[in-house]
This record gives structure tokens, sequence and C-alpha cells, in this order.
């Protein structure tokens, strides 16, 4: 129906506000359904599956479908999960170009589309197509003004629907018999993901999961008939040869009030013994284990891999590849829940609105790539210093961390003071102390006395005390690269009492802005 929309000649005000798809009641349109599962059997569910690969489409495998999001919790959560990850997703609009009236159309299309109040729910509903392989919602459309625009977005069961066994084509079901009406253009939005190639309805992730459903049905149900049987210890009641029908009737109702009063009265010539369950908990953990490998399979099936459901790696590979299926999984989705939107909501209002278009704005879901933020920033602590350039404000975002303001609080470590360019990178240009100068330092084995000099002039280095010198110069003595160089500075400055330490960064930085008001007040002493 979409596919054809551009073929199709402008429809009039009235029949684009007539609804087609509504509710019969005691017809194929009803909303309400009696349920399936409690009669279901393996032969009934193989012939309904079959009718659906014939083409019949009943509307009890749908039926059926929606039961099986309704009842099994684990199916539920996962199917939730991926429709989330997608639901999740911004909105925003790519116009088609740079040009004026492209950018009008463009900022139309995100006023009255993307920030229309149910965009958020008809994402949603239209992901139901991942279970049952199509979705149907229909567009209520505004033409009260000069633009035509969607008013509400309403979905549509889809036992409503079925695929015309001729031409594959979906289509709404007669309100009684069998017939079924073409839907009229720029009236639906219907999404039909690529899950499985061939057949559309035998794609969505019901048809591969009934199966499985249908046998977990049964081990939970003879589950709980066994722990209903023998988790219970049983109550035993014993008479003599002498005893009454009168004694024996006493008997078995103290018998069964034990199981609800928990003690009873008998007489002392009668006996009753608990007998407990033995061996039960290895039996019961048959079901267990079962029901757990049917829930692996539903992870599989609509997750593409187990690890996130259920804590530990599966069979797929570690849990880091299995993410990464994960995300295939969600680009997918997206992109074609991208391709719906735009091909049934977004090009019939231009077209309606502005016309043809050689080409058409476009929605789109915005898809971030997962990134390992501590690899990244391993990486960068180990390559910056071997000259890796890195912008700050790229690492701040990747941090999710905003730029502090000129009097913010902001948290510093003490190691930065005998890390590689620490005060020279971290603090403000007026407060780097003497420390800066081990860089200095460490160019002593291969650069002259010059050299040395030449460096230190260039670079805006404070003057240091001759005590601090000294021990910069001994520890570049004993060292032998810069991770030594390090580890003797460490030794030597620990060897300072705090006193001592907070009078010299105390003159450092008093010296420091000392020379930076002068600067500014533009005396020079040179």
């Amino acid at each position: 129906m979409g596919r054809l929309i551009n073929r199709l000649k402008k429809p009039s005000e009235k029949d684009l506000r007539t609804e087609q798809a509504y509710v019969i009641h005691n017809s194929n349109r009803s909303i309400w359904s009696g349920g399936l599962v409690a009669g279901l059997t393996p032969d009934r569910l193989g012939s309904i599956l079959n009718a659906v690969r014939n083409g019949d489409c009943p509307a009890e495998y749908l039926e059926l479908a929606q039961e099986l999001e309704e009842r099994d919790l684990h199916y539920r959560s996962v199917l939730s999960t991926r429709k989330h990850a997608v639901e999740g997703l911004p909105l925003y609009v790519e116009p088609a170009g740079d040009a004026d009236q492209e950018l009008k159309i463009a900022e139309a299309v995100t006023r009255d589309i993307q920030k229309h109040p149910d965009i958020m729910d008809l994402k949603k509903n239209a992901l139901d197509a991942l279970g049952k392989g199509f979705s149907a919602n229909e567009t209520m459309w505004d033409t009260s003004g000069s633009v035509w625009k969607p008013a509400e977005f309403r979905f549509r069961d889809p036992r409503w629907f079925a695929y015309e066994r001729e031409t594959g084509i979906l289509k709404l079901r007669g309100a009684y018999g069998s017939d079924l009406i073409e839907l009229k253009p720029y009236h639906f939005i219907i999404h039909e993901p690529n899950l499985l190639a061939g057949k559309q309805i035998t794609g969505g992730l019901s048809f591969s999961a009934l199966f499985y459903w249908l046998i977990k049905h049964y081990d939970v149900t003879s589950w709980a008939a066994f722990v209903d049987r023998f988790g219970y210890p049983v109550r035993l009641g014993k008479y003599g040869k002498k005893a009454t029908k009168e004694d024996i009737k006493t008997l078995r109702r103290a018998v069964a009030s034990i199981g609800t009063d928990v003690g009873a009265v008998i007489p002392e010539s009668m006996l009753i013994d608990i007998v407990e369950a033995k061996n039960t908990g290895t039996n019961a953990d048959v079901y267990e284990k079962y029901a757990e490998w049917v829930d692996k399979q539903f992870s599989k099936l609509v997750l593409g891999q187990t690890a996130s459901t259920e804590g530990t790696p599966g069979k797929l590979g570690n849990e880091t590849s299995q993410e990464e299926v994960r995300q295939d999984i969600l680009r997918a989705d997206a992109a074609q829940l991208e391709q719906t939107l735009n091909r049934d909501l977004v090009i019939p209002y231009v077209k309606l609105n502005f016309g043809d278009q050689e080409v058409y704005p476009r929605l789109r879901l915005k898809y971030v790539e997962e990134k390992n933020v501590e690899l990244i920033v391993n990486s960068v602590n180990k390559l910056v210093p071997l000259g890796l350039r890195v912008k700050k404000d790229e690492m701040l975002s990747l941090l999710s961390l905003s730029v502090p303001d000129e009097n913010d609080e902001v948290l510093e470590s003490q190691s930065t003071l005998l890390s590689p360019g620490g005060l020279n990178s971290a603090w403000p240009r007026d407060h780097r102390t003497a420390l800066n100068t081990q860089s200095v330092a460490m160019s002593k084995a291969s650069a002259t006395e010059e050299e040395l000099v030449d460096e230190a002039t260039k670079s805006d280095f404070i003057e240091i005390s001759d005590e601090i010198a000294s021990i910069i110069e001994e520890a570049s003595n004993k060292a032998t690269d810069f991770k030594s160089f390090r580890i003797e500075l460490e030794k030597l400055v620990t060897e300072w009492k705090p006193d001592k330490i907070a009078e010299l960064m105390a003159i450092a930085f008093f010296n420091s802005r000392a020379t930076g008001d002068s600067e500014f007040d533009g005396e020079d002493d040179g």
C-alpha cells in the first residue's frame, strides 16, 4: 500500500477524514477474545501453524501470539527489551537539502510529525510487528486548517487483517464472512519488519516461539502438579483392630485438619505419622532446568544472545561479542522502522501539503554506537605521553561531563603533582610550579647545558628555589628513565615535612601571582 503512494492522486478531504478500520461488535472486528490457551494441544497448534504457512493466516494464530506475550513472563521481558531499545531512540528530521523550500518542508515535518504528542505511542505500537510479523496503525487526519496533518494514530488489532493468498498483500477483513478489503492509501502505517526472508507472516518471532512456549506450558503445569503432590509431607493415620466406623471418621477428619489447621485431636488409641517427602529435589530440578532451557531459546530468538538476560555467557561467545549482536539487531530494527515511518507517514504528509517532491525529508532515529569508555580512557592515558593529541571537549563529552566554570569547585588528584606535565597541564598558567622542570631535567642526558637554558627560557616556567632544584637534580642523576625518575622523586619528596612542602608551594604560588599581576599592570622589570 505505502509503496504505491507516489502513483496515487491526492484524496479528497472527506475521504481522508473517513475511518476505515473500526470496531464492529460481534464481528471479525471485535476487540475481545475468549482465549485459546486453555484447550490448546500440540495437534491444534500444529494445524494453526500449518494454516499460516499455507497462506490462510487465521485470526487464531494472531490471538495466540498475543496470549504468548501476555502469559509468558520471560518472553514478554526480552521482547519488551528489544522494543524499548528502539522506542528510546530520539527522532530528528533530516532535510532533503539546503534550499529554502526543502528547509521549510523539513520544519513542517518537525512540527507536525516529529513533535507530535502521540509519536512515542506510534513507535511502540508499530513495533508490535516484531512478534506478529506486521502491525497496522490508522492515521486520523486533521484537515480543518490550511495544513493537513495527523491528528492521532490509532492502533488496529492485527486479527482484523489478513494476507491475501494470491498476492501476499495485507488487507482488511470484512466485518462478516471471509472477504478481504483493500486498504485505503494515506490511511495506514503498516510496519512489516524483514526478520526472515520469505512469507511475511511467518517471519514474526511468535511463529518460532509458540511451539517452545507450548512445551514449556506443559512442563510448568506438570511441575506445579508435582509440587502439589510431593512437596508436602504425607499425613498417615493409624487405627487399631477394634476401631469403630465412628473412630475411623474421627481419624480421617483429624488427618485432613492437619493440612490446614496444623493440629488435631484424636483418641489415645490412634496414631498419626508425618512422612516427609524424600528425593523430590532431583525430580523437581528436571522441570526447572527444562523451563530455563526454553527461556534461553526465547532469549536467543528475540535478542540474539543469552548473556545479558541470564547473567552468564551463553554459547554464542563471550559477553562482548554478544552485546555486539544485540547492537546489530537494534540498528536493523531502527532502520526498518525509519523506512516505514517515512514511506507511510512523512511522504504522504509532504505530498498532501507541498505536492510531489524529487527528494523528501527523512525522519531519522538517532542511534549512537555504544563505546567502551574504560578502554578509550586507558588508551588515551597511555598514548597522550607518546604524542597523541586529544581534544579535552571530546573526552568530557565521552564521560558526560561539562567544562567547569572559573568559580566552580573542582576535584584534583594529588598524584597530578608527580605526573608527566602534571601541574603544567592541569593547573592555571600563573600557578605552574617548579615541578615542570622535571621534563627539562630528564633531557639532561641528551642535551647540552646551553640547550637546557634555552629550553627553560622558551618555556613559561616559574623560578624555583635551590632546595627544590637540588632535589630534582638528585632524582635525575639516579634515574635511568622517566619511570625511575618519578620513583626517585617521590622518595625524596616524601621525606619532607608537610609544613615544609606547604611553605615552598606558598612561596611559589605567591611569586607566580605577583609576577602575573605585575605583567598585567603593564610593569616590566626586564
